[in-house]
C-alpha cells in the first residue's frame, strides 16, 4: 500500500476545519431563533431536544451541500453519507462550543434563553426559582 494515500495536506486540513468553525456558527446562530424562542425554552427547553434538531439541520446542510470532511482530509473519491453523517455531528458538537464562546466569552445571550438556563440551575441545586424582579 503506497504510504502517500494517507498523506495529510494540511492546507487542506486547515480549510476543512475553517468551513466546519464557520458553519458550527451559523448553524448554531440560525438555531437560536427557535432555541430562544419563549415557547419553545418552556415547552421543550429541557427536555433534550437542542441537539436532535442541531444535528437534523447540520445533516441536512452536509448532505443539500455534499460536504464530507472525512471525504475530503483522507482523499476519498466521492462524497459519502457516512462522511456527510460524521461531519454534521462535528459541525452540530461544535455548535455547543461556538453557543459556550456566545454566552461565556463574549457575555451574548437572549433573556428568555438566560431566565431558563438560571432557572433550571437552581432547580438543579435545590433553590426555588424566583419570578419576575424579586430579590
Amino acid at each position: 500500500m503506497d504510504p502517500n494515500l494517507f498523506r495529510l495536506d494540511w492546507e487542506q486540513v486547515a480549510e476543512v476545519l475553517a468551513t466546519i468553525v464557520v458553519l458550527a456558527f451559523i448553524i448554531e446562530r440560525a438555531l437560536a431563533l427557535l432555541f430562544e424562542y419563549r415557547p419553545f425554552v418552556q415547552r421543550l427547553g429541557s427536555k433534550g431536544a437542542k441537539e436532535p434538531i442541531a444535528f437534523a439541520f447540520s445533516l441536512f446542510v452536509c448532505w443539500h451541500w455534499k460536504l464530507d470532511a472525512l471525504g475530503v482530509i483522507l482523499h476519498g473519491g466521492k462524497v459519502q453519507f457516512l462522511g456527510e453523517l460524521v461531519t454534521a455531528a462535528v459541525i452540530a458538537g461544535g455548535s455547543k462550543a461556538s453557543l459556550k464562546l456566545f454566552r461565556d466569552v463574549l457575555h451574548i445571550e437572549s433573556e428568555p434563553a438566560k431566565e431558563f438556563r438560571l432557572a433550571s440551575a437552581k432547580l438543579a441545586t435545590g433553590e426555588p426559582a424566583k419570578k419576575g424582579n424579586e430579590p
